[in-house]
């Protein structure tokens, strides 16, 4: 993903942040595995991907009905197996 600021909005964070700022030339480059995504955005979009495009929705409105309709399938003990692997990758 890269993300592209125009000098306006960059002049801003700078003021805003001052010295925090990791990136000064206008972009970000984020790796596809990046350590920084919580066990929820990997099993989710993982999981969204696999139901959404079992059957390839043929309009937008089927494509948004499936997304709506697979996460409403998401259920707390699916999250809950997701929270012990993660207790048991970091205990590793």
């Amino acid at each position: 993903m890269t993300v592209r600021l125009s000098t306006k909005h960059h002049q801003c964070l700078v003021e805003e942040f001052r010295e925090q700022i990791i990136v000064y030339d206008g972009f970000q480059e984020w790796p596809p595995r990046s350590s920084n995504l919580t066990p929820m955005d990997f099993f989710l979009w993982g999981y969204l991907k696999k139901q959404v495009y079992a059957t390839p929705p043929p309009t937008l409105q089927d494509l948004q009905r499936h997304i709506t309709d697979s996460c409403a399938n998401v259920t707390p003990a699916m999250l809950y197996r997701v929270h012990n692997e993660v207790q048991a990758r970091i205990q590793m």
